[in-house]
């Protein structure tokens, strides 16, 4: 709940206290179990700042049936309905994921607002009446470029709508066989192609009492109106009450039976990041060993209520850098490519570093912008945060990259060494791939979307180039005592020598600090430049975040281990009755999900052969 002060006008009375039936309304949607004194409670309430003016009004806006409620569904039920697939990407550092929490009246996801997009230019009438599947389901702050929903909406044909029949079905004197009514499979492909049809005329609005006009029995015969009509640009027409950050990039007709979670053929998710010292040969093996069908069990948040197969297919992964300025004619990104020498893991180099590099092309290396791709059929939840995880503590050489065989091992290590995941913001869903389907896209809506995508990229470039900017004076001009380097020096290597007494048999008996002189600072003052450069050499920390802190890494084979999948559903499966209803609530969604709805290997393999034929064309 928002905490900014404003005029507690809405639900109020001229006493300036709320309604009362205004009042129990918000308060049972608070979950208030004894709205007693709803009135006094709610007055309570606000002036404690609990809530305010502004939650009160979403509440009864939510409660509050809209005045266009009926006209719309007079809309709606004037017009065919087809079903449709489309192609959306939306940037998720402001949302709270995709999916909509429809018990939350403060939700804050992606589907929520694409669904008001829609009410709103009466697509649809609701979430539960449009058949609604989604192809991927991305958590809070992850991103989206090629995501997929699939929806009934309302079409520009109305209901008894006829065409003219074909060519071939025409009679020797050219005339025209009885009109045919228009069919779903009938319908356009795309907001382009044209077609001529005889449509109902619009009812219109009558003066006067009833049975004034028309006939005896006060009805009319319709006559139908020769027009030539095209599908309205569902991509356009829902971007046009979007945010910025969400936009519809195109729409494709489907079969009834599509569904665009079960008829996907492939996800691909990219996880982007800046090389700073990363050794990208080191990762890139660590990638390649989670190639094929393993067990994810470790690399994954386990959610035993829905799921209780952890095998997960991974089709391919690889690295991918950006290409300096001067390479990068063409294509912007290139395929990271192993390097030759089998040892350069153990000596830490990873292909690019050589003793003859100089320090601008080490400084814009260290800048770099690669990301990871990996493609599968499905994935598990946050898999793929905890594969990014691993494989950074890999590319830091804090792990070698056998350790993902380590962790496949589950019968050695059923329980998942405690790490934490990888940030969530650089993570994004890139493309959902299916066996029939062929988007279609209008030119006037891409170019709006690529001036956004445009404007939006100048404005956060500017000011990335506004903070380098500000890191390279710093390093050109700052001057620092070489003294005060040295202290900061052993002050790291001190605090790291005494949180490693703790684990000896891990990191050994310490040994003695001693620090050379710095040799370019004859006068006692040295450059930030050459300062960072001193401090990086013997400690090996950089200013990328965190601070000066000393983290001491404990190999993921040493740490403590999680709870086996074993172990949880004997949890899930214990007494219920724990006086809240939440255990209760996870056997009941662990014996619908695992055991009502457990399939055969031949009926899921024959319901996946049937999804994979389910698609269309917008071309």
């Amino acid at each position: 709940i928002c905490h900014t002060k404003t005029h507690r006008a809405t639900a109020m009375t001229k006493k300036g206290e709320p309604h009362p039936k205004d009042a129990l309304t918000i308060l049972k949607n608070l979950g208030v179990r004894h709205p007693n004194q709803a009135t006094q409670v709610l007055e309570s309430l606000l002036e404690q700042n609990i809530i305010t003016p502004a939650h009160i009004k979403s509440v009864l806006r939510a409660n509050t049936p809209s005045k266009y409620a009926n006209n719309n569904a007079d809309v709606l039920n004037r017009y065919m309905t087809r079903h449709i697939a489309l192609r959306f990407h939306y940037d998720g550092a402001t949302y709270n994921g995709l999916a909509q929490n429809v018990n939350c009246p403060i939700d804050n996801s992606v589907e929520k607002l694409l669904f008001a997009a829609m009410t709103k230019t009466c697509l649809i009438e609701g979430r539960d009446t449009c058949s609604y599947s989604r192809s991927g389901r991305t958590d809070k702050g992850v991103s989206a470029f090629g995501q997929v929903v699939a929806l009934r909406v309302r079409s520009a044909f109305p209901i008894g709508t006829f065409m003219e029949p074909e060519d071939e079905e025409k009679d020797s004197n050219g005339k025209g066989n009885e009109r045919t009514l228009v069919q779903e499979v009938d319908l356009p492909k795309n907001h382009s192609q044209k077609m001529k049809c005889w449509v109902p005329p619009k009812p219109k609005k009558k003066k006067g009492k009833a049975g004034n006009s028309g006939s005896e029995n006060g009805t009319e015969e319709l006559k139908l109106v020769e027009k030539e009509l095209t599908e309205r640009d569902f991509a356009q027409m829902i971007n046009n009450v979007l945010p910025p950050n969400i936009r519809v990039l195109g729409w494709s007709p489907v079969t009834d039976q599509f569904s665009a979670r079960f008829s996907t053929k492939s996800r691909t998710y990219r996880y982007f990041f800046v090389r700073r010292d990363l050794d990208l040969d080191a990762m890139s093996r660590g990638l390649q060993l989670m190639v094929g069908r393993h067990d994810f069990r470790n690399m994954c948040k386990m959610n035993c209520e829905e799921v209780d197969n952890f095998f997960r297919v991974v089709k391919y992964g690889k690295i991918v850098k950006a290409k300096t300025m001067s390479e990068s004619e063409g294509s912007l990104y290139e395929d990271h490519v192993l390097s030759s020498n089998d040892t350069s893991t153990e000596e830490g180099s990873d292909g690019d570093n050589d003793d003859s590099t100089d320090s601008t092309h080490r400084a814009d290396l260290n800048r770099q912008i690669c990301y990871f791709e990996i493609e599968g059929q499905a994935f598990l939840w946050h898999q793929i945060r905890c594969i990014a995880s691993v494989l950074f503590m890999i590319g830091k050489k804090l792990e070698k990259p056998e350790v993902v065989n380590e962790l496949f091992d589950v019968e050695t290590n059923p329980g998942k060494p405690c790490y934490p995941f990888a940030d969530d913001l650089p993570l994004v869903l890139h493309k959902c791939e299916y066996h029939n389907l062929r988007f279609g896209h209008s030119v006037e809506n891409l170019w709006r979307t690529s001036c956004d995508l445009e404007c939006r990229w100048e404005e956060l470039v500017l000011s990335a180039e506004r903070l380098k900017n500000g890191v390279a004076a710093l390093r050109d001009e700052a001057e620092v005592h070489m003294d005060d380097v040295t202290e900061f020096v052993k002050a790291i290597l001190e605090e790291r020598t005494k949180k490693q007494k703790k684990w000896k048999d891990i990191f050994g008996s310490s040994q003695d600090i001693i620090l050379p002189e710095p040799s370019n600072a004859p006068d006692g003052i040295m450059k930030w430049n050459a300062a960072l450069d001193f401090i990086f050499k013997h400690t090996g920390c950089s200013p990328t975040g965190g601070g000066p802190t000393v983290n001491l890494h404990v190999p993921l084979m040493k740490r403590g281990r999680g709870t086996t999948y074993d172990e949880k559903v004997m949890a899930i499966l214990a007494d219920p009755d724990d006086g809240k209803g939440t255990k209760k609530r996870s056997r009941d969604a662990y014996e619908n999900n695992i055991k009502q709805k457990k399939v055969s290997k031949e009926e899921g393999q024959k319901f996946y052969n049937l999804m994979a034929k389910q698609g269309g064309s917008g071309l």
